[in-house]
């Protein structure tokens, strides 16, 4: 489908204009030790070639069984033999495909595949036809044809079509039986339902142990997820020795099936069964290990070791413990829930962490109670006849109220305690002076950053808004604002409740924490309405003019075009057509103006008959609701949706620009400064989506558009998906696609940084890392799962960006981000950017878009106006209007009522 987007320069391959200052090199295969080039050779096998096709997107569309494999076979459900058992999974064992799946899912596989028989000379599937399972030669030879020509001929323990188990892709050659021929056939539903089943079951029986390790209580659910993906399992035959007394060891165990034996100097000390675990003190100090464990019969563990543990989760695990136990007791505080996100994070990186013995003095009677903040992290506290228990605080009340109030007793460890202690000065640096003041505009900070018109400024910047407001009181009667009078502020209720009266009719009443007068801040408007308070009440006021100062012209122009944006009640009639911006399988998309306001916008129209003939419902259904649900500067934003008896309808903002791609192509090797203002503002956009459980799933340069001030802005969220935990599809465009995807282990939101990392090495080396030369998507799958990245011998080893394409392009998905995203964002080679200026548009761009003047054509289409059914008609009628697809709609009538 057509972009929702203005991209003025065509990426087809005959269109390109080759530079001719850069060589057409290959990327080399080999090691660089080995390489005989020079430097410069190597460096023009690293240019970006002008001439690069835009890749082919896999789609779960594609996961559909279209055809009929072998259709003269005689198909049965043969019992297979021990020999049958060995040869198949004997080929199996050649194919990536299988490679990275455990033992027992092998045999799962073998246990579901099908026996064909055929005769001599029958076809198999012909060439570019679409294909639906693997198969193993059993007995018989078969030949392969390309182009009509034979290439090769396949004998008994040879396997052929393992790329249909992944999705629906045309095949790459004719194959048909030279005599009678028996073949194993495995088809693409049957394999990924086992695989889902199996790694499903296999994901949530780790989730489970992990949850049973009381070490791990007080991980957070989403540092639990990255957990699970760094378990690594391990099998011990019958007296095999799991760890010996006495040896160094970093690894905790958790025995998932069996049981083992415990002892200590050669003395049965104790047995523990499958959900048990050992190690975790070896985990956390590396101590040496206080017994043997033994196997008693054959026993399976999951395992985990301090190294990957501090590399999943970004820092040691006491660490990280001690954050969450902090967040904890800030949360269970009356005083201290009330600050903000990012005052409790500030102070929880401020607060020192002390250890103290039992019995120790932690503090001393008479000493101020205000003075100091204290909260137990493990053991607990004893003041007079009072136990201050874990996750509880010591002086939040206090040091919030500034009392100056003494203790009249003693505080000592009950027993050994770690606490985390911060003094009144720095808590009060920390969340920005006295407390009074500090968290007095907090609630209406939280309200503002959900009004639509402020959405698009950064925290800073809200807050410093929040510092202008004001507090007024009204009492009963009183009106705050007149009807028709002109307007200059903006109120939230602070406390009480207000009524709105239209012409002398009640309205609506307005709460605590909700707002009103809001556009006053952009324009010159009279009041719509009168407002008066209903007893007793209080408001933050915004005037217009602190609101102003504030923010600079700039901002103002971008607010401005955001709220044009948030125009939800412009219909479909008051759009006039301007032109065609794209046209793809299931749609077209349109540039159109507003009729009257000459606001551009683009115009995604799909067909009913479309829909239903892909079955796309659900799709359209997940992308709305995906749309709906963010909004971002860098991200291309959904004004509304239409219908009507023949299409649906897509309004979105008018990007105007060039696509990454073509961008990429202007700029050949990406200079370090610029690869590193694209990649921070992708992790803005990634951070945007994944805190609303977010997939993107097909990041790449051709889904970025650079906007006429250079920033790039993601698009096409066609295959974007909101996921709790992980998800299975095999979709995404194959040079981007994670190990994981193709593997089909299930997979979170850890595979967009994999395609991160991929754009970042695309930046900087001119080519993708993976199977650049390849255009079969099983050759590049291979590639990608052979993990060799080569970099070109300028990049220095110890140059900051090849560290962070490493991590982003790591197999283990939990590496990637290195414990969050926070963790990623303080990376030393991201450490320079400003992240509000870069939110605010305020930092300088590599590269800005020369874009022809469109005013004519605008002009043209207003003076001879069209409308955009006769312009929808006469695009679908030069399609085809017979399909050769199925229609099966199963969803009922009222699925679109969103739209």
């Amino acid at each position: 489908m057509g972009n929702c987007l203005s991209s003025h320069q065509n990426s087809n391959e005959n269109q390109q204009k080759p530079n001719p200052s850069k060589k057409q090199s290959e990327l080399p295969r080999s090691t660089y030790a080995d390489e005989v080039k020079s430097e410069c050779d190597l460096r023009d096998s690293f240019n970006r070639r002008s001439t690069k096709k835009k890749a082919i997107k896999i789609t779960f569309r594609d996961q559909a069984e279209t055809g009929q494999d072998a259709p003269n076979a005689v198909i049965s459900d043969r019992v297979k033999t021990e020999k049958d058992n060995e040869c198949i999974l004997e080929a199996l064992g050649k194919h990536f495909v299988f490679k990275g799946l455990r033992k027992e899912l092998h045999q799962a596989i073998v246990s579901h595949m099908n026996y064909y028989e055929l005769g001599p000379a029958e076809v198999i599937f012909e060439q570019n036809q679409s294909g639906n399972n693997f198969f193993v030669v059993e007995s018989g030879d078969l030949e392969v044809i390309i182009n009509g020509n034979r290439v090769k001929v396949l004998h008994p323990g040879d396997s052929f079509g393992e790329l249909a188990l992944l999705h629906d892709s045309a095949r790459s050659a004719t194959v048909k039986s030279i005599t009678k021929t028996g073949l194993w056939g495995l088809a693409r539903s049957t394999f990924r339902k086992a695989l889902e089943k199996i790694n499903a079951t296999y994901y949530e029986e780790n989730k489970n142990f992990v949850n049973t390790v009381p070490l791990f209580n007080i991980l957070t659910p989403k540092q639990k997820e990255t957990l699970v993906f760094a378990l690594s399992s391990f099998k011990f035959a019958d007296r095999e020795n799991i760890v010996n007394e006495g040896d160094p060891g970093d690894l905790l165990y958790i025995i998932k099936e069996g049981f083992v034996i415990c002892t200590q100097k050669g003395v049965e000390i104790r047995r523990m069964n499958a959900g048990e675990y050992f190690g975790d003190q070896a985990l956390l100090y590396g101590s040496a290990r206080t017994a043997t464990i033994t196997a008693n019969g054959n026993v399976t563990c999951i395992a985990i070791g301090r190294e990957k543990l501090i590399r999943v989760l970004g820092n040691n695990l006491h660490q990280i413990i001690y954050k969450n136990s902090q967040k904890i007791a800030i949360d269970k505080s009356k005083s201290l829930s009330q600050l903000t996100t990012e005052q409790t994070n500030s102070l929880i990186a401020a607060m020192e962490i002390k250890t103290f013995e039992a019995g120790i003095r932690v503090v001393s009677r008479g000493s101020v109670k205000g003075r100091q903040l204290v909260i137990v992290l493990k053991g607990k506290l004893k003041y007079s006849d009072t136990s201050i228990e874990k996750f509880q605080c010591l002086g939040d009340e206090e040091i919030t109220n500034e009392t100056t109030e003494s203790y009249e007793h003693d505080v000592f460890a009950d027993e050994d305690t770690d606490c985390a202690v911060i003094s009144k000065e720095k808590f009060q640096n920390c969340i920005g002076g006295r407390y009074a003041n500090a968290t007095a505009n907090n609630e209406a900070l939280k309200v503002m950053k959900k009004i639509q018109l402020l959405r698009g400024l950064s925290n800073e910047r809200l807050q410093a808004l929040c510092r202008v407001l004001y507090v007024q009181e009204y009492e009963d009667g009183f009106e705050i604002v007149q009807q028709n009078s002109p307007g200059d502020s903006f109120f939230i209720v602070k406390s009480g409740k207000v009524e709105v009266y239209k012409d002398g009719q009640m309205i609506r009443t307005i709460k605590k924490l909700d707002y009103f007068g809001e556009r006053s801040l952009m324009f010159d408007k009279f009041r719509s309405a009168t407002v008066k308070s209903k007893g007793h009440s209080s408001c933050w006021i915004l005037r217009k003019s602190d609101f102003l100062s504030t923010i600079d012209e700039s901002m103002r122009a971008r607010l401005l075009k955001r709220i044009f944006l948030q125009d939800d009640k412009i219909g479909i009639d008051e759009l006039v057509p301007v032109k065609v911006l794209g046209r793809g399988m299931f749609g077209v998309v349109l540039l159109t103006t507003h009729r009257t306001k000459g606001s551009l916008y683009a115009l995604k129209a799909v067909k009913r008959t479309k829909i239903e003939e892909y079955q796309l419902q659900a799709m359209m259904l997940q992308e709305r609701n995906i749309l709906m649900e963010i909004d971002h500067t860098l991200i291309l934003k959904l004004v509304r949706t239409f219908k009507d008896s023949k299409r649906l309808y897509f309004l979105f903002e008018y990007v105007r620009g060039l696509d990454l791609f073509d961008v990429l192509r202007e700029l050949g090797l990406v200079k370090e400064p610029d690869a590193l203002f694209y990649t921070s503002c992708l992790l803005c956009i990634l951070e945007h989506l994944h805190e609303r459980d977010i997939i993107y799933r097909d990041l790449k340069p051709e889904n970025v558009m650079i906007d006429d001030e250079g920033y790039p802005k993601l698009i096409d969220f066609g295959t974007a998906k909101i996921v709790s935990g992980r998800t299975y599809t095999i979709l995404g465009t194959p040079h981007y696609m994670a190990p994981e995807i193709i593997i089909g282990k299930g997979y979170g939101i850890a595979v967009d940084y994999w395609s991160l990392g991929i754009m970042l090495y695309e930046f900087i080396c001119g080519c993708v890392p993976f199977g650049n030369d390849e255009e079969e998507p099983y050759e590049i799958y291979e590639k990608i799962l052979e993990r060799r990245i080569l970099f070109p011998p300028w990049l220095n080893k110890n140059v900051g960006v090849r560290s962070v394409i490493e991590q982003l392009l790591s197999k283990n998905p939990a590496m990637r981000h290195g414990g969050s995203i926070e963790n990623l964002k303080a990376n030393a080679w991201l450490a320079s950017i400003d992240w509000e200026k870069l939110l605010d548009k305020l930092l300088p761009t590599p590269y800005i878009p020369e874009l022809p003047d469109l005013d004519k054509e605008i002009e043209k289409a207003i003076k001879n106006p069209k409308t955009i059914e006769n312009i929808l008609h006469s695009l679908e009628e030069e399609e085809d209007a017979h399909s050769s697809r199925k229609q099966n709609n199963n969803d009922p009538e009222t699925w679109d009522a969103a739209f």
